[in-house]
């Protein structure tokens, strides 16, 4: 399953590639994540190769009920549909989680664990110098669970 949707974002790139023409300066993104590949937060940068190509990561470090987690999630991202200010996006890439739960007494170390898995994310962005995303997501690793994400950040 996960091969199959690899090779259809491979080909959702090379269309977008093949057509575009490279703009004289490429496009960064610099965004804050909510609920979506860097778990409750993330910051989340993307660098535009191509008007429909993009490489980008989510980074995040947060406690919730005494736990730690920390987060890295690069991706590959494909802008399918749309142009202007309103277009499509797919987004595929590793995630990788580690958690750790401090101890809390002096007889146990506690307890460090990490995870890698993948996540693909489909959705829609508004891009006008302010950037807007809300996407679905799916995240395959120990579990497959669905998620909804959202973005917001600027563009130069």
């Amino acid at each position: 399953m996960l091969r199959g949707w690899i090779a259809a974002l491979a080909t959702c790139a090379l269309f977008a590639i093949a057509p575009a023409t490279a703009r004289a300066e490429p496009r960064h993104t610099a965004y804050v994540d909510v609920l979506g590949k860097g778990g409750l937060w993330g910051l989340g940068y993307e660098y535009e190769l191509f008007p429909r190509f993009a490489l980008g990561g989510v980074a995040s470090y947060y406690a919730l009920g005494g736990d730690h987690y920390t987060t890295l999630a690069p991706y590959a991202a494909v802008y399918p549909l749309g142009s202007g200010a309103l277009r499509s996006l797919v987004q595929l890439g590793p995630q990788l989680v580690r958690h750790a739960t401090p101890s809390p007494v002096p007889e146990w170390d506690g307890m460090t664990s990490t995870h890698a898995g993948a996540a693909l994310c489909v959705g829609a962005e508004y891009r006008r110098g302010i950037v807007v995303r809300a996407y679905g997501m799916l995240e395959v690793g120990a579990h497959i669970a669905p998620w909804l994400g959202a973005s917001i950040g600027w563009s130069r």
